[in-house]
């Protein structure tokens, strides 16, 4: 007889409908989620909405991925599932439930900025400044708790102007009968997927493309945040002029927020809270191996390839036991030693496509036949079987995923050309892009990996890095740092690098390639976990774990409700040691395990 497995998540997509609401939003985000979920290693199932007809519900937590447009049976199954113990969660609407989420809907809500509450709460204590938003519904709680509030900077049903004018409820919680109701009233998902992929980037005339910073929908003076720099932080390689106080004169402001990042954590915290209140526990895989919090990567733009200096900057970052990446362009500079020494020692080659640089004149400069060009160019010229990664020369960029595809088409699987001046596209996690102007949820099966500021030092002050690698840190992703080798031998450059390196280990991080992230990534999502239905009892859970890829001291954790001491955990029959993490706010029993194949994971409380 086979084993029956469950997943206790459930989420409710409908594939072909479109978002509710007007705009130049992503019409069909909602499969987004998927990707949300998947890359926290959150087992879950996808489900069409006639799931919530009563009586073909399993699972233990529903989430509206967006506002659905239910019938009478859908609507009356999930108020059944609420009132017999289920959790629902919804986003972006009420999907005609307003009273089962305690709110009247008032109409949409095209944008907007997430408040932070006045008083804690752990589904929101990861809010700690305003919240770009985009799409979803004004709602006003009846009967619901409001846990947090939105700033709708589009004008209210009836009211003339474009100013923020009111407040609405954003975040609205309710028991009903056994179970409970959490209502975002925003578009979590969309907003999201709007903040990472931006919009398109239009260059004007004579230029083919222009920085990826261009297609960025977040507003740098009120996203932005003020970062104060102390004396010994202000070096500067382009000496900016002094005020009368003496301080240097540069921009200070920077998206030091990853605005997506804090979304997902919303989304991600009422889940946990969810289970916890119930007293369940949930198994995650971790984003990162050994139970690492986060971790640094450091990329290198070679623009015109001077032997010298790459020498040098190979010379300090060996040094500093650090391995890189070497986004380079196929032009002549480097020579064959210096190609073998880098494969030889751990450090990565990718490209570093510079439009108009292939001899082609057949084209446009900016062009899948230039890319394509020199990809081939670059592995000719290091003798490479193939090349992982890339980042765009002056990080241009033009359209808004169409060069995604060129990468997908020639083999480039992760992606680095988005970023500068912070969280410019929200995130320190590697995200798949995906086509959201059509029904389906399609993905573009290339990563996209940002970073957060190019040669601290010379285009803006060794200041920045530590706050930068804070927030990288808080959000358990990625610290993505750029220095070019032409100024690797001014003073200030080598220390910036020195110091970026030693404060990323004083924080837990280990330095990666962007190859190393991206197979990490790919292998983990192959992972399945899921729960035994004849394991379940009142002191402990099995869960079957199939890893088709071989993912070395991999972290799972387990989700503790309060007060519970650490489980007595078993892998395959043998027990495996435990420890306590906090993490998202909560407490998860973790452990580091060398999966491949089949597994089964045993908890036991004690």
């Amino acid at each position: 007889m086979a084993t029956v497995t469950i997943q206790a998540i459930g989420v409710i997509v409908d594939f072909e409908k479109a978002r509710q609401g007007n705009g130049s939003l992503p019409a069909y985000a909602a499969p987004y989620i998927g990707e949300i979920l998947r890359h926290a290693g959150l087992p879950f199932d996808v489900l069409p909405p006639d799931t919530l007809i009563a009586g073909h519900i399993t699972q233990r937590l529903l989430i509206f991925a967006h506002d659905l447009e239910l019938n009478a049976d859908q609507k009356s199954g999930a108020t059944t599932f609420v009132q017999k113990g289920g959790t629902l969660i919804g986003t972006a609407g009420t999907s005609g439930l307003d009273a089962l989420f305690g709110v009247h809907t008032d109409g949409p809500l095209h944008e907007g900025y997430l408040q932070p509450p006045h008083s804690s709460h752990p589904v929101t204590a990861g809010l700690r400044r305003e919240i770009h938003l985009f799409g979803g519904s004004r709602v006003t709680a009846t009967t619901g708790a409001v846990l947090a509030q939105v700033v709708p900077t589009d004008s209210a049903p009836g009211r003339d102007g474009d100013v923020d004018s009111d407040v609405v409820d954003a975040v609205v919680a309710q028991a009903t009968g056994q179970g409970r109701t959490w209502l975002f009233a925003p578009d979590l998902i969309t907003s999201v997927l709007h903040i990472q992929q931006g919009k398109p980037v239009l260059p004007t005339a004579p230029r083919e493309s222009t920085g990826t910073p261009a297609g960025s929908i977040l507003d740098p003076d009120r996203d932005g945040d003020r970062i104060e720099i102390s004396t010994v932080d202000d070096l500067y390689y382009s000496h900016p002029g002094r005020g009368e106080d003496g301080r240097p004169h540069y921009n200070r402001r920077v998206l030091l927020t990853p605005m997506a990042d804090v979304l997902r954590e919303l989304l991600l915290r009422v889940i946990f809270h969810s289970f916890n209140s119930d007293g369940e526990t949930l198994p995650i895989l971790w984003y990162w191996p050994r139970g690492l919090a986060s971790i640094a990567h450091m990329s290198h733009d070679t623009d015109g390839n001077r032997l010298g200096l790459g020498w040098s900057l190979y010379h300090l970052l060996h040094s500093l036991d650090v391995r890189s990446t070497w986004c380079t362009m196929p032009v002549p500079g480097y020579s064959r030693a210096f190609y073998n020494t880098l494969k030889q020692e751990g450090y990565e080659i990718a490209l570093h496509y510079a439009t108009g640089n292939a001899p082609l004149r057949e084209d446009r400069r900016w062009s899948q036949m230039d890319f394509d060009w020199q990809y081939d160019t670059l592995c000719y010229e290091a003798r490479l079987s193939h090349i992982i990664s890339n980042k765009n020369h002056g990080l241009a960029w033009q359209g808004r995923l169409e060069f995604y595809h060129w990468c997908q088409a020639k083999g480039i699987e992760i992606e680095q050309s988005r970023g500068d001046r912070g969280f410019t596209f929200g995130t320190s996690h590697p995200w798949l892009p995906m086509e959201d102007d059509r029904p389906g949820g399609e993905f573009i099966d290339v990563l996209a990996l940002c970073f957060l500021t190019q040669d601290l030092t010379v285009v803006c002050p060794l200041g920045f890095m530590r706050p930068l690698a804070d927030q990288c840190h808080a959000a358990y992703g990625v610290a993505h740092f750029l220095f070019h080798p032409s100024h690797i031998e001014d003073p200030e450059c080598e220390r910036a690098i020195r110091e970026t390196v030693s404060y990323a280990r004083s924080l837990g991080m280990e330095w990666w390639t962007c190859a190393a992230i991206n197979s990490w990534e790919r292998a983990r999502r192959h992972v399945a976990i899921v729960q035994r239905e004849h394991g379940a009892s009142a002191n402990g859970s099995i869960y079957q774990v199939r890893s088709p890829d071989t993912l070395s001291q991999a972290t799972l954790l387990f989700l503790l409700p309060d007060n519970e001491q650490t489980p007595s955990i078993s892998l395959d029959g043998k027990a495996i040691p435990a420890t306590i993490v906090q993490r998202y706010g909560h407490r998860f029993a973790q452990i580091v395990a060398d999966l491949s194949g089949d597994h089964e994971i045993k908890l036991k409380s004690v």
